[in-house]
């Protein structure tokens, strides 16, 4: 395997350096229409022949060069075609396309989907848009997704409170998280990074499955999910948003633009609070910790005649407190208190047609970031420091027509990580220096006016200082059978280095021991998976149709087994968790089908199911199903606009079937009759309503939870906190019963 790809690389650079040398005669050009706008998919072909191609997503096409002079065709869907006559040695044209009268005097209205799920992407690629996080109380990233049915949100541990994602049916950690196409929130903020990015802050989410694109690095095993944040340049000059819930919490959003010519620059403010002591399952223990962050983010962007650059810096600070509410009965008080304090800085430059060159591409991306962490957890103390640095260049051109494009991009990531678990020391220092290259073959369809087929051949080659050299290569195609009919397939290699503490913080409400193994190394695996999207009509009103399957084969996998039977001195047992490379085979199946459809003018409906077979073999020889993951989950969601858009209403319900809790066989049966074998199934119904007054008010209300549903006892051996058999970390259901909320946000126009 290294060998092939050693030798595509050579061939991609060799390929590059040939057509950088000794240019094919091209035609270049872009196409636009009479108001100067960029056509996309524009068909481009010389006449009365087959040889032609399609703008690409800037407008712009390439062709070869005849040798006499020729006529050149243009066609766009709602403009009357363009013939240009070329003459020899003519090679950059501008063709303007004028609009059909008769289509012009007809207004057309359309709505898509606000969850978007692409049949022109080449990878598997769902775009969560801005109007579908408003559909919930999206107060940051963590909570974007109860509408979406790829993503899982597992439930927040019943005393540290940090929520978890699983995608494919693995954890969120084989993931690969991004802010605007750039890694960050790794190492020792992982547990808490997608609760640092404030849901007012998000513009879309860009959700990416299986083996994605190796230009960010190669650790994006089940996918990639990437955050858009809003841009000073099309935010609102100023927008406000005030929220609170019967939880006791609190949150203000304000967003500061100023848009200039060629600069912008923003101002975003985050506060928020929960407050409460809440107790309904009597466990003399909060159900949810008390919660206060300060989140700011400034942002300067360029664009203008120079290129296109930005400069941005974030600073954080965040505390949480739980624990017991009053003293138990040894006289002592069981508390957690976590602090978290980061700041992070990074710029882009980017600039088109570099040295003149028409398809030649540079970008730039720079980072740094300083994260500290300290933690009390009853006996159990933790504190960190990591201090990161990131960059990558990232150079784009063409190989003699924009049927083929080829990217390469150098990148560093160091990382320097101070941990220490009790008297256990973890630290580490991991510097990744890689080099990947990307090429893409686009056969243009003229008929269809886009490229039926796409092939994306990638791959990279990292020197880890902890683990060496590593080779990820990666596949991606998708055929389109018509515009609204796509097939995709897609196969890859991943790595990742395992952040063993930080990655599984939770463990630390309990009074077990923690057992490293010494050989622990790299995770790796392979991930394959198709994918069919459909977009059509039932009743003449829009309908999706998306079905996916894939697999991950791990090579390694580090296992975190709570199952270890106790070690027993005399009277005494002590339990512990151990981490340890999984010793046999180790693999996640995910099946999910996805169905939207417009039923009434207004009026969506969203149903997703979605089916997952994750298991391991552990340290005893079995093959187990990795506990709390849900083999069956169901989504769906109403939504219902009124015709002025004044009224937005939103239902839906997420269904969560059976999870396998670890064994709790070796504990005294008084402290776990309490905990089945295997959860049951259940349903967790929310609801949302939205009053627009005209542009500039929205005001929002909703419940979640609204049955009360609720894991009655989420804490093993709650009334002796100082038992080896206490754990607080087997939580698969909702802490809380009913929260109401209610929301405004307030964008007064024209300032």
């Amino acid at each position: 395997m290294k060998n092939i790809f050693y030798l595509l690389l050579g061939v991609l650079v060799s390929l590059h350096t040939v057509a950088a040398q000794q240019p094919t005669a091209l035609l270049m050009g872009v196409v636009t229409n009479e108001k100067e706008e960029l056509l996309v998919g524009a068909s481009v072909f010389w006449k009365d022949t087959k040889e032609g191609t399609v703008t690409d997503i800037n407008g712009r096409f390439s062709l070869p060069l005849r040798i006499k002079q020729a006529t050149l065709v243009v066609n766009y869907v709602g403009y009357t075609p363009a013939e240009v006559e070329v003459l020899p040695g003519e090679n950059n044209l501008w063709v303007e396309v004028t609009g059909i009268r008769q289509l012009q005097e007809v207004t057309v209205q359309g709505k898509g989907f606000d969850n978007h799920l692409s049949t022109l992407e080449t990878r598997n690629v769902e775009r969560i848009t801005s109007n579908e996080l408003r559909k919930a109380p999206c107060c940051n990233l963590s909570e974007s997704f109860q509408t979406n049915g790829a993503i899982d949100v597992t439930y927040p541990n019943a005393l540290t409170g940090v929520k978890e994602i699983q995608l494919l049916g693995l954890r969120g950690i084989y993931s690969q998280f991004l802010v605007e196409n750039r890694p960050t929130m790794t190492g020792i903020a992982t547990p808490f990074a997608f609760e640092y990015i404030p849901g007012s802050w998000l513009s879309g989410i860009v959700l990416a499955k299986g083996a994605s694109t190796v230009k960010n690095g190669s650790n994006g095993i089940t996918g990639q999910i990437n955050a858009d944040l809003v841009k000073p340049q099309t935010d609102k000059p100023l927008f406000v948003n005030l929220f609170t819930s019967t939880e006791g919490r609190g949150e203000v959003n304000i967003h500061l633009n100023k848009k200039g010519e060629t600069t912008s620059n923003g101002l975003y403010l985050h506060g928020s609070a929960v407050n409460n002591t809440w107790d309904t399952n009597s466990d003399n223990f909060k159900d949810s910790p008390n919660r206060r962050q300060l989140n700011g983010m400034y942002r300067l962007v360029y664009d203008g005649p120079k290129g296109c650059a930005q400069f941005n810096v974030q600073a954080l600070t965040d505390r949480r407190q739980s624990g017991q509410i009053r003293e138990n009965k040894f006289g002592q008080l069981f508390s957690i208190d976590q602090h978290n304090d980061r700041l992070e800085m990074w710029g882009k430059y980017g600039k088109e047609e570099l040295f003149g060159r028409q398809f030649l591409e540079l970008g730039n991306i720079i980072g740094a970031s300083w994260h500290r962490t300290s933690a009390v957890f009853g006996p159990n103390n933790y504190r960190a420091e990591q201090k990161s640095l990131y960059w990558q260049t990232l150079v784009q051109n063409i190989i003699g027509t924009t049927n083929h494009t080829i990217v390469i991009a150098p990148s560093i990531q160091y990382d320097d990580i101070q941990e220490f678990v009790n008297e256990g020391d973890l630290s580490r220092r991991e510097t990744v220096a890689g080099l990947m290259g990307e090429y893409t073959y686009s056969r243009p369809n003229l008929d269809m006016e886009m490229p039926d087929l796409v092939v994306v051949l990638s791959g990279r080659v990292d020197w880890n200082s902890r683990f060496g050299w590593q080779v990820t290569p990666r596949m991606s195609a998708k055929y389109n059978f018509t515009p609204k009919s796509v097939f995709r397939v897609s196969a890859g290699r991943g790595f990742r280095s395992p952040n063993l503490m930080a990655e599984n913080i939770s463990l630390l409400a309990s009074n077990r021991s923690f057992r490293f193994a010494s050989d622990i190394g790299v995770e790796e695996a392979w991930n394959y998976g198709v994918n069919y999207t459909r977009d059509f009509k039932i009743a003449r009103r829009d309908a999706n149709f998306s079905v996916d399957l894939y697999r991950t084969d791990f090579v390694n996998q580090v296992l975190v087994d709570v199952e270890q039977p106790p070690t027993v001195f005399g009277s005494d047992s002590t339990f512990s968790v151990s981490f340890y490379n999984a010793p046999g085979k180790s693999f996640s199946n995910s099946l999910l089908v996805y169905f939207q459809y417009n039923i009434l003018k207004g009026l969506d409906v969203k149903l997703a199911f979605k089916w997952n077979d994750v298991r391991a073999m552990f340290a005893d020889g079995n093959l187990k199903t990795q506990p709390l993951v849900a083999k069956h989950r169901g989504l769906i969601t109403l939504d219902y606009a009124t015709p002025a858009k004044r009224w937005l209403f939103t239902t839906y319900v997420q269904i969560v079937g059976e999870q396998r809790l670890p064994d709790n066989s070796a504990l005294p049966h008084r402290y776990t009759h309490d905990f089945p074998v295997t959860t049951p199934t259940f349903g967790l119904w929310n609801a949302q309503v939205t009053r627009r007054f005209g542009q500039k008010w929205e005001l929002y209300a909703g419940c979640e939870n609204i049955t009360g549903y609720q894991q009655h006892h989420a804490i093993i051996a709650a009334e002796e906190p100082q038992s080896p058999f206490f754990n607080g970390s087997q939580v698969w259901a909702p802490m809380m019963r009913q929260i109401g909320y209610l929301g405004i946000r307030f964008a007064p126009a024209g300032l």
